[in-house]
């Protein structure tokens, strides 16, 4: 009998002991197999002029090169849907349809000049963007620094489950924002994938507070890119707080 216990013990310790395991993050995206990703984002201003927009975007990811440990990574959206809330007046956009409204059109000659166009970002084997290149024409019309949205950053070193790191981002050529202070959390290794949490803080351009960023991504446990994600960012500007909810998945 009290073979058996021992026994038991150690196996529960052997189990412990893996589920403990640390991981050593890295980004191994392979080169040349494109990735879908749908992106659903949801935006609320409640301010002085109250919108609601929901947009859908369907985008192909593609892996050209790895040099230096750094990724160049091809995005291109193949389709986008908006709709807008915004109170007396609503209004919708289907790329995959012809708009049939005046809204509709002038909701086309914003957002169709994204369709087809290649925007190229640099991000670096722990899942920092280094550089987006995005086409002249659509300079003014993107944030850079939605892009990061898509991976998270990972740590310098193996982690385990609990285990935590932080990370600093500037944030350029953004009228609002300076910089994002996050702290991810490896917070658990399940079937699906690598679970991390991010918490973070918003900066304004005078380096005060200006609101907060809450995600968490399931990571593909080969390739440790993104397979889902959830980011919330709430925005306290001029008088009006932007709430945003994103959803990633990436097939």
């Amino acid at each position: 009998m009290k073979r058996y216990v021992l026994t038991g013990v150690a196996v529960c310790l052997g189990l412990l002991t893996f589920a403990q395991k640390a991981v050593d993050f890295k980004l191994n995206p392979e080169i040349g197999k494109p990735m879908t990703i749908n992106m659903m984002m949801k935006t609320d201003i409640d301010g002085p002029q109250s919108v609601i927009m929901d947009m859908n975007m369907k985008m192909l990811m593609n892996t050209i090169k790895k040099e230096n440990n750094d990724f160049t990574i091809e995005n291109v959206t193949k389709s986008v849907k908006v709709d807008i809330d915004a109170g007396m007046m609503t209004m919708s956009y289907n790329s995959q349809e012809d708009p049939t409204d005046e809204m509709a059109k002038m909701l086309s000659e914003q957002f169709s000049k994204i369709i087809g166009q290649k925007i190229t970002m640099l991000i670096s084997e722990k899942g920092k963007t280094l550089d987006v290149q995005i086409p002249e024409n659509l300079a003014e019309g993107l944030d850079r620094a939605s892009f990061s949205n898509i991976t998270t950053s990972l740590p310098e070193k193996p982690v385990a489950p609990g285990e935590s790191w932080t990370n600093v981002v500037e944030i350029e050529e953004n009228p609002i924002l300076s910089k994002t202070e996050t702290t991810s959390t490896f917070r658990e290794e399940t079937a699906d994938g690598y679970v991390i949490d991010v918490v973070g803080k918003l900066y304004d351009q005078n380096g005060e507070s200006a609101g907060s960023i809450t995600s968490t991504y399931t990571l593909d446990k080969k390739t440790h890119f993104t397979k889902s994600g959830v980011v919330k960012t709430l925005i306290e500007v001029q008088g009006a707080k932007i709430q945003s909810d994103i959803t990633l998945q990436v097939d």
